[in-house]
């Protein structure tokens, strides 16, 4: 049982670390202004700063409570 709750564990790191470096990369190409200038990309901008620090906070609660 604490294998699994281990590898489980293990399994949320990684994953949480992926989310984190994607909408990093979404939030670096969206505020270069790269695709295109418009309120369209503004909007995306936000939502992926949104979801940038909320995989942020993820990543330092499971690093933080780490096992």
């Amino acid at each position: 049982m604490k294998k699994e709750f281990i590898k489980s564990h293990l399994k949320k790191k990684s994953q949480s670390k992926l989310a984190l470096s994607i909408s990093l990369f979404i939030v670096l190409l969206t505020s270069t202004g790269y695709i295109f200038n418009s309120k369209g990309i503004i909007f995306l901008f936000y939502i992926s700063c949104f979801a940038f620090f909320y995989n942020f906070v993820i990543q330092f609660l499971l690093e933080k409570f780490d096992i």
